[in-house]
């Protein structure tokens, strides 16, 4: 090969190799344009504590958080959600990350992209963006911006696809807004955390139904008991027992109203009642709208703890504020597993065992309550 042949070979392999890198680099964009790491709201990181109203616009609908100030306290809550609490830490995800936002790269103007990055009008029901509108003390904007999909990184503080409402350039830009797909993930849906090895007892109450109870006799205990198990029976599941006692393990809602709308009597017995061994009582009401059944909670000291218990009155009394402090004026919608648990029965639960031989009528389980007897609730002193 000639020298002129090779420096020809040359010119053209860079040629190519320069156009290869430059349809990497314009595949997303449609330009050459840069952002430069421009902060879109420079001003906002020294204005973060003077927020006091988030507006989020979505397809399935909006989302206003708004602040309360109360003995130099600042509260929030979701107007949508009947003013539920909204914890501070929600606020700050989506303010804070609003204020770190910066432009790296341009993107397309076409409004007909603007889906595949998920930067179209967030009022379209099929739309996936998030429109985030953030306002002062005074009621004065301080932020406006669509919060289209996140691009994965392998590090950094991550990228995300965004645009302004009043502007056509959708950019790629550095940072993370975390905006919850439902108003439901604005706040915290915890109700009641209790650890299993605590529950002592649950007991379930339906109307025309005896009371069903699990216990354990020491907290040491790994399985519960069915009480009134019938001879020659065995549980249809291997905890069947035991998950009627779990759910306030970890026991969130899936849907919350005021308890008032919903209409809720706790002047009856408690449809389900947990007691520990450390001398806490959560109970639970219920009342079915519809095809769901919905739940208020509260929680109590135990006025008669059994003997060698061992109760710190402190810590009780400490964990029932907390927990009322949540779930006091307020109905739920438990998960479907939870909802199934609340509606256990003695004979839905059991079945006879392998070869046993099958008893008698008059020994067969029942449920039934006579019309004449009140359930009872064991354990409890009131």
């Amino acid at each position: 090969m000639t020298p002129r042949s090779f420096l020809t070979l040359t010119l053209i392999t860079v040629v190519f190799a320069a156009g290869a890198i430059w349809m990497v680099l314009s595949r997303d964009t449609g330009t050459g344009v840069r952002g430069e790491g421009r902060v879109l709201f420079p001003g906002l990181v020294e204005k973060v504590n003077d927020v006091r109203r988030v507006k989020v616009t979505r397809g399935s609908g909006t989302s206003t958080l708004v602040a309360t100030e109360k003995d130099g306290q600042v509260s929030w809550k979701i107007e949508e959600l009947y003013g539920y609490p909204v914890p501070l830490a929600s606020v700050r995800a989506v303010a804070g990350g609003l204020a770190q936002v910066a432009v790296i790269e341009a993107k397309t103007t076409r409004p007909a992209k603007y889906p595949k990055i998920q930067v179209e009008d967030p009022k379209g029901k099929e739309s996936k963006s998030a429109r985030v509108e953030l306002f002062g003390k005074s009621g004065e904007k301080l932020a406006d911006l669509i919060v289209g999909m996140e691009k994965p990184t392998l590090s950094g503080p991550g990228q995300l696809y965004v645009r302004s409402p009043v502007e056509e350039r959708a950019w790629l830009a550095r940072g993370r807004v975390a905006v919850p797909e439902k108003r439901e993930g604005w706040v915290d849906r915890m109700i009641v955390e209790v650890d299993l090895p605590r529950v002592r007892e649950t007991t379930l109450v339906q109307e025309g139904e005896k009371p069903l109870r699990v216990y354990k006799k020491a907290e040491r205990d790994q399985d519960f008991i069915v009480e009134r198990m019938p001879e020659g029976y065995e549980l249809k599941e291997l905890f069947g027992a035991e998950d009627i006692s779990r759910s306030i393990q970890n026991l969130a809602f899936e849907e919350v109203k005021p308890a008032a709308e919903i209409g809720i009597d706790v002047a009856k017995a408690p449809h389900v009642r947990h007691i520990t061994f450390d001398g806490l009582i959560i109970e639970g009401w219920s009342k079915r709208i519809g095809k769901k059944l919905w739940f208020t909670f509260r929680a109590r000291a135990n006025p008669a703890p059994l003997p060698g218990e061992k109760v710190e009155a402190d810590k009780i009394a400490k964990e029932v504020a907390k927990i009322n402090r949540v779930s006091t004026g307020w109905a739920y919608t438990l998960n479907e597993f939870e909802t199934k648990n609340m509606l256990k029965t003695l004979e839905g639960m059991i079945q006879p065992k392998l070869g046993a031989e099958k008893k008698s009528s008059e020994k067969a389980p029942g449920n039934k309550a006579p019309a004449e007897e009140t359930p009872g609730q064991p354990g409890d002193s009131r």
